[in-house]
């Protein structure tokens, strides 16, 4: 029997398949009181991955005018990293 996840462990989730549906910026990731570090970081590195891939897509003209907001979630990285430290 599968136990059903937590409203919490849910919200990690979702920000982790899709963070722009959960956040507007990758700043509000690492402003999110609610979030452990670590989850934060789970967050922001799918982001970033998201990210990489749009880049991606824009340099072969395959882009649906999405900003791809890299350069954004690499300092949300390094700013979570300043204030938590590192994390594993």
């Amino acid at each position: 029997m599968s136990q059903t996840p937590s409203p919490h462990e849910s919200k990690v989730c979702d920000a982790i398949s899709d963070p722009t549906r959960e956040y507007g910026k990758p700043m509000d990731v690492v402003r999110d009181s609610g979030l452990h570090a670590d989850e934060k970081l789970r967050i922001l590195e799918s982001w970033k991955k998201d990210a990489e891939l749009l880049s991606v897509a824009q340099d072969e003209n395959m882009a649906g005018g999405e900003r791809p907001q890299l350069q954004d979630v690499m300092l949300a990285i390094q700013e979570l990293e300043r204030i938590s430290g590192p994390i594993n």
